[in-house]
């Protein structure tokens, strides 16, 4: 690893007069990760301090990739340049990286989507406007957010050559990285199975036998495929057609190990949580209780509630009971409201009818209150001529 105590930023230090740094990520093998603020934006970003002995694979990796706009790659923001260092402004993954994914016991669907959403990002690199590799497909390259969507970064970098000798000892042919002589990034039928043996190691460093708290996997000494127990064998016979060289029937494109780790993944998938509405019950709703009375001439009261039903038939419908069948409880205002207010006018009517509504107050007679005021009338007035004729006689 490379010296790069002199890159060291102190925390605090505003970057081209915008990136606040805030707190060191991670120290990797050519730059200095932190976690920054953009203050233009108010948002966070992920800022990368690159010395100047790497500065030209740096820059190289980002011309080739700066177009690049996918939801399963990082995506680059912005690129500062000062005589020494260079500043690479990406945006912030909040997540996990692998370390901590290897700590979190992930089921045999999670291993496989996260291998079709990296296939995801190889086809979209790949294609024939863009024909880039990954080239560096390790630990180091792969996060994956708290909605679980992974995240690929470091596209088109030089290959940590350690990282994949150590593990050339798995199903490797002896050769850690393919076609040398070409720029790093550029595409060729070698890198390409280059990058799906990558992503099988991964694969694997996922779903083999660790302990607990395991943050790092070594390569096995002998060299043998182990699997965690209750692996799904499909899975395992895809992993290992993307890791060993020698297989008679290994993968070698990313369409082809899409496709396959897609079917698992599908297979796999755990159905949605399914959410069930329980019908509101006549017991739940908050109308009084209704009585009625259970004999002509008995004068007892009944509750027409709907009670225990030990006949399968329905409350109130026991054949022993002795009590008079209980109606449905009443509907409440709100229930009167709905079904009204959608109902057609014979609806309506009907409901009139039924006694589901109660009927209007009977108009009073107008024509009997008029002969009653009449009636008065006559009779006071025959009250008041007596009267004065006694007066006027005397």
């Amino acid at each position: 690893m490379h010296n790069l105590e002199g890159t060291m930023v102190e925390i605090g230090r505003v970057i081209h007069q915008r990136y606040l740094l805030q707190r060191l990520i991670q120290q990797g093998q050519a730059c200095i990760v932190y976690q920054g603020l953009d203050q233009v934006l108010q948002r966070a970003v992920t800022i990368k301090v690159v010395p100047a002995q790497h500065i030209s694979e740096y820059r190289t990796a980002i011309q080739l990739t700066s177009q690049f706009n996918h939801p399963n790659i990082v995506g680059i923001y912005d690129l500062i340049v000062e005589p020494d260092v260079l500043y690479i402004v990406q945006e912030y993954v909040d997540g996990r990286n692998f370390s901590a994914l290897l700590q979190t016991q992930l089921s045999a669907f999670e291993v496989a989507d996260l291998g079709v959403q990296v296939c995801r990002a190889l086809l979209y690199a790949g294609t024939v406007a863009r024909k880039v590799c990954h080239g560096d497909l390790t630990p180091a390259s792969l996060l994956r957010d708290n909605r679980g969507l992974v995240r690929i970064n470091n596209f088109a970098m030089p290959s940590d050559l350690n990282y994949f000798a150590a593990w050339n000892v798995l199903g490797g042919d002896g050769q850690v990285a393919s076609d040398r002589e070409l720029p790093w990034g550029q595409l060729s039928e070698g890198r390409r199975a280059d990058d799906i043996r990558a992503l099988g190691l991964l694969l694997y460093q996922l779903l083999c036998g660790k302990s607990p708290g395991t943050m790092v996997v070594e390569p096995p000494p002998d060299g043998r495929l182990r699997f965690m127990r209750n692996t799904p064998p499909e899975l395992c016979n895809v992993v290992a057609r993307s890791i060993v060289c020698q297989h008679p029937q290994r993968i070698v494109t990313a369409d082809v190990l899409y496709t396959e780790l897609k079917v698992i993944a599908d297979a796999l998938e755990p159905p949605p949580p399914t959410v069930v509405l329980t019908p509101l019950r006549q017991t739940d709703s908050f109308a009084p209780p209704q009585y009625k009375l259970a004999g002509a001439n008995s004068g007892q009261l009944v509750n027409a509630m709907p009670g225990h039903d030990t006949t399968g038939l329905g409350a109130g419908y026991g054949t022993n009971s002795g009590l008079l069948e209980a109606p449905p409880a009443a509907a409440t205002v709100a229930d009167l409201s709905a079904s009204m207010a959608n109902a057609p006018q014979g609806a309506y009517a009907a409901a009139h009818i039924s006694g589901a509504l109660p009927e209007p107050a009977s108009r009073p007679n107008l024509l009997l209150l008029f002969l009653l005021g009449l009636g008065l009338f006559g009779l006071f007035f025959a009250i008041g001529y007596y009267l004065s004729q006694m007066i006027f006689a005397h």
